[in-house]
């Protein structure tokens, strides 16, 4: 091997831990980066010169190459972020994102929503996943739109009650005969019937809930239950007939309107086993409103006798509710935004509802090392990384999202400072060569 090989040799070796050295510079620049992935470069020896020795022939090396820049795609740390549409994943996998004709893979989760509502990372690309068509997240990716507008108000149509009712409730006078004093009064809303507080006074108990009507304004409706034998009892919904359409009292005067009503079975434990509900049969509503209606559930269908939610028993003591519940709303605006841990994205309402706006995908592939950089935070598949697969977070091997947080870069200071320090002697040592090669051609020439 002649100096002039040795010369190239050692160029090869600096220019290897050059370009190794330019790694680990990118590397400690992105440190800060949101979702980096630090690079790591890749040397292999050069092709071999062939020399004859006396034993045969040999192989004679020729110095260095880099390979590659591999990128390790250890996780970063999570970092905590006040941003309620940040996100981060842990675990495998990329959030996919779109500019319309080409698609791109990030583990940078700092997105924010455009002034069409679509979900975007700070180049503009629109993130991928399920949306959502009247309550139900659809099957088919697609640009991920979220309806941050308020909710329509819904109609209270159904009434949850769980209660348990006094068995050492009176219904017997000293005669022994029965007494029902609520049976007696007049709920026809007007003037000439009882009040809500008459009807309160009359009752064994009462409890009641606030429900809206088909225009989202908020309706109180009691409901009083009267013991009427050993393992019987009545019940009756009112609410205030001032506050209906036509009505001839003030609503301040309270007086109780029925609008529907039925009794209850029970069996020696206490548990219901009969169920009656009927409506009143006189037409009202509420001013500007549709007619209202609604069912009780209170444990049992009351025509086919079928279990269903809610609960009312009977037992000793006091006569207390559990929860009253009602599946009624006003129009409502969104107070607060949540990621869940499968990457769907939940709004809570000021009215308590709940809604999903949409489900962000997570992309794995057979090889993320195949990936190439693209910039910005981006990855592009390759023939090496193989197709990409779209499906939620925490299913099929994807990790999980997690919310109000991004991930930090994967970049280690003191690994990459060690790296430097190893790198710039491999450096110091092939300028060596160098000079050694060098002062050996200058004897040469000194002979000539």
């Amino acid at each position: 091997m002649s100096l002039f090989n040795t010369l190239a040799t050692g160029a090869s070796g600096l220019s290897a831990t050059g370009a190794g050295l330019a790694v680990i510079g990118d590397n400690i620049a992105n440190m800060n980066t949101n979702g980096y992935k630090k690079g790591r470069a890749q040397f292999e020896d050069m092709l071999p010169q062939v020399m004859g020795t006396r034993n045969g022939i040999s192989m004679m090396g020729r110095g260095v190459s880099v390979g590659g820049i591999g990128v390790m795609h250890l996780g970063g740390a999570l970092k905590p972020s006040s941003s309620a549409l940040d996100m981060a994943i842990s675990g495998t996998g990329f959030f996919e994102v779109s500019d319309g004709e080409n698609f791109s893979y990030t583990r940078d989760g700092s997105f924010h929503v455009d002034k069409n509502n679509f979900l975007v990372n700070n180049q503009g690309l629109r993130v991928q996943g399920y949306g959502v068509v009247d309550g139900t997240v659809v099957t088919q990716v697609n640009d991920l739109q979220l309806d941050l507008g308020p909710i329509e108000q819904n109609e209270t149509t159904e009434m949850t009650l769980d209660a348990t009712l006094s068995a050492e409730a009176e219904y017997l006078t000293a005669t022994g005969s029965v007494s029902t004093p609520y049976a007696g009064l007049t709920l026809d809303g007007t003037a000439a019937g009882a009040s809500i507080k008459e009807a309160s006074d009359a009752a064994d108990y009462s409890t009641s809930v606030t429900v809206y009507d088909s225009l989202g304004l908020p309706r109180d409706v009691t409901v009083f239950f009267e013991r009427t034998g050993t393992n019987t009892w009545s019940w009756s919904a009112v609410t205030d007939g001032g506050e209906i359409e036509g009505a001839t009292v003030p609503d301040d005067e309270g007086q109780a309107l029925e609008i529907s009503r039925g009794t209850l079975e029970f069996d020696g434990d206490g548990e219901l086993v009969n169920m009656t509900e009927a409506a009143t049969g006189t037409a009202w509503n509420w001013p500007g409103a549709d007619p209202f209606s609604f069912n009780l559930q209170m444990g049992l269908d009351p025509v086919s006798g079928d279990p269903i939610d809610g609960q009312v028993k009977m037992v000793g003591g006091d006569s207390f509710t559990t929860t009253i519940a009602q599946d009624g709303y006003p129009l409502s605006n969104i107070t607060n935004v949540q990621v869940d841990r499968d990457g769907s994205i939940m709004a809570s309402y000021y009215n308590g509802e709940q809604r999903k706006l949409g489900q962000v995908g997570i992309a794995i592939f057979p090889s993320q090392d195949g990936l190439q950089r693209a910039g910005g935070n981006l990855f592009v598949p390759t023939r090496d990384s193989g197709t990409s697969a779209l499906g939620p977070a925490g299913k099929g091997g994807r990790g999980d999202v997690v919310g109000y947080a991004t991930e930090g870069s994967n970049v280690d200071m003191e690994e990459e400072f060690v790296g430097m320090i190893q790198t710039q002697r491999t450096y110091q040592a092939n300028a060596g060569v160098i000079r050694s090669s060098d002062s050996s051609l200058q004897v040469l020439v000194n002979l000539v």
